[in-house]
């Protein structure tokens, strides 16, 4: 798309929210990437790598850029955690093997391609009664990586396996859970993770489910005991409910994301701002952060920064309604669209854009989508309200239709999502990429 820029110079922009008082928990350091990153997206791990102290740049020809030997390499050490796989086999398959059929690289040699020297965490949900404790030789081996990393990764999967490896049936840290806090709390550590693995990062956090689903069950998600047979799912209904197929649910995760913060993935991809939103009402989260793949926000303490190819979207309800319905609604969510080079403070509520302010909107239209739940159509809105001349758009989330098993009943609604703004919405525009701040979200 032709764009009238009024600078090749690249201009730093602020824009600032209301001030509010500083949330309870910023401490961490936390690199969450949205699921499917490209093994190729070099700014991603770059990222990571510079989140270290022992930043350097690789060779990412190459598989052997650093000895793994942890006394004596100068990589970033990072603890390679599988346990969303569903076996430690699994786990040891994808840390040690590349995938035959889809040619995805074992971990192994991911981390050594961009310029990390990777140990693997051996705890799984099959092991972690031994592997994620002390006094066998197994779980001090975990505890004493964990102890020595620079970076502790989760992988993608199921969250709530990651859950029952590093939480007792209780809640409570394991030992090896209680090393790896220890770690992140005095600021020595940084955690990541990627789709299963950045949602964990919150605290209570949510899974399952589809964004439809969790609007016409409205927002009211199964809380699950960690080391459910049934994960996340709502199951309060039976295995064969239409609950069970499209609603959410919510366990005990690890909560470095921030006290007041809820997480989500895979999110322009699979339309879950709205999951966000339902999910933040649930939670009584009042901070959503919502990442699209190939993409990853870091954040250290309240300071947060966007990495890769597409965006994350930050979601604030504090001056927000909902209103009492039989089904989700909520007035005047306020949602910002951050691309990379972008930042964003969670304490302040700050954006900062790396691109140029638009002051002359490319559209004359509006965007109304017919499918505003699909891949791409609510990023698609938010950034072209951001653009456009006219003060709203409306999207259909349509009822889906299944040709099998539980499915909605013709009373189901079609639901709406309106974008639009206000003095205090911005747009910003540079080099084939946006970023759109304080955009007004209502669903009804």
């Amino acid at each position: 798309m032709n764009k009238m820029l009024n600078s090749f110079t690249v201009r730093m922009l602020i824009c600032t929210g209301l001030l509010t008082s500083p949330f309870s928990a910023y401490a961490a350091k936390v690199f969450m990437m949205g699921g499917a990153t490209a093994e190729a997206n070099n700014e991603i791990y770059a990222g990571l790598r510079a989140a270290t102290s022992r930043n350097w740049t690789p060779n990412t020809s190459i598989y052997t850029n650093c000895v793994t030997d942890w006394a004596t390499t100068s990589c970033p050490r990072v603890a390679v955690v599988t346990a969303s796989a569903d076996t430690a086999a699994y786990g040891d398959n994808v840390y040690n093997n590349d995938d035959a059929t889809t040619g995805a690289l074992s971990y192994i040699k991911l981390f050594q391609k961009h310029g990390f020297a990777p140990k693997h965490i051996t705890a799984h949900a099959d092991n972690y009664s031994s592997d994620s404790y002390s006094g066998n030789a197994a779980g001090d081996a975990n505890i004493a990586i964990i102890n020595q990393a620079d970076v502790v990764f989760f992988n993608g999967g199921d969250q709530s396996r990651a859950a029952r490896t590093f939480l007792s049936n209780s809640g409570a840290d394991t030992p090896l859970m209680a090393a790896l806090r220890a770690r992140v709390n005095n600021g020595s550590l940084v955690i990541a993770g990627t789709s299963a693995g950045t949602m964990i990062q919150a605290n209570p956090m949510i899974g399952e489910g589809v964004a439809y689903g969790v609007l016409y069950f409205n927002a009211n998600f199964a809380s699950k005991p960690v080391g459910s047979s049934t994960g996340l799912k709502d199951d309060r209904s039976g295995t064969s409910s239409l609950a069970y197929a499209e609603n959410a649910g919510t366990m005990k995760g690890f909560g470095f994301a921030g006290a007041n913060v809820a997480v989500d993935t895979h999110c322009n991809a699979r339309g879950r701002v709205a999951r966000l939103l339902a999910g933040m009402r649930n939670t009584a989260k009042t901070q959503g952060i919502c990442v699209d793949e190939d993409t990853a926000i870091y954040l250290n303490g309240s300071a947060a920064s966007v990495f890769g190819t597409n965006g994350v979207s930050i979601a604030d309800t504090a001056t927000a309604t909902f209103p009492t319905a039989s089904y989700f609604k909520v007035t005047g969510a306020q949602v910002t669209y951050l691309t990379s080079g972008d930042s964003y403070n969670l304490s302040t509520k700050t954006a900062t854009s790396s691109k140029s302010l638009i002051t002359r909107p490319y559209y004359a239209t509006y965007y109304d989508s017919a499918a505003i739940l699909g891949a791409n159509e609510i990023t698609k809105s938010l950034t072209w309200i951001v653009d456009s001349t006219t003060t709203y758009n409306v999207g259909t989330a349509p009822t889906p239709v299944y040709t099998s098993g539980a499915t909605y009943p013709s009373s189901a609604l079609a639901y709406k999502i309106k974008f639009y703004k206000d003095s205090n919405t911005k747009g910003y525009y540079s080099s084939g990429k946006y970023s759109a701040v304080r955009v007004l979200v209502d669903i009804y």
